[in-house]
């Protein structure tokens, strides 16, 4: 009899816990990532740019990436677009192509623009430093 009860209470389902599992949510990013070219990095034209932005820095498939010298001149420009749709929801892995022509090392920082933010709002930005190399 003591045999059947151990058995019993073996196979019976576990009691309910007082508290319900904890789920791990991700949080959206505020600001675009980027995963190739690194910080410091010597770079050569064309520069392939890579990362991952959040769905709302697009506006129509594209948000602005811009190179920048030192003394604030726009080396070069072109669009990041996301490589799924932009309507699609959560964050995007992006990809952008700069071309640009330097005749000597020169420092720049490679800007990530959120594209249309809202009314009286200042754009997000991501800012990595380089060395525009011929």
């Amino acid at each position: 009899m003591i045999l059947t009860a151990l058995l019993a209470a073996a196979c019976s389902p576990p009691a309910p816990s007082s508290a319900p599992p904890a789920t791990e949510v991700a949080a959206a990013l505020d600001v675009a990532s980027v995963e190739a070219p690194i910080a410091d990095a010597r770079v050569t034209s064309p520069l392939a740019v890579t990362g991952l932005a959040p769905g709302n820095w697009y506006f129509e498939n594209q948000f602005p990436v811009r190179l920048v010298g030192a003394d604030g001149a726009v080396l070069a420009e072109a669009p990041a677009h996301p490589r799924v749709s932009w309507t699609d929801p959560g964050d995007k892995v992006f990809d952008a192509t700069l071309n640009f022509s330097v005749t000597a090392d020169t420092p720049a920082t490679l800007v990530l623009q959120e594209d249309m933010p809202g009314e009286g709002e200042t754009p997000r930005e991501t800012r990595i430093e380089l060395v525009l190399t011929p």
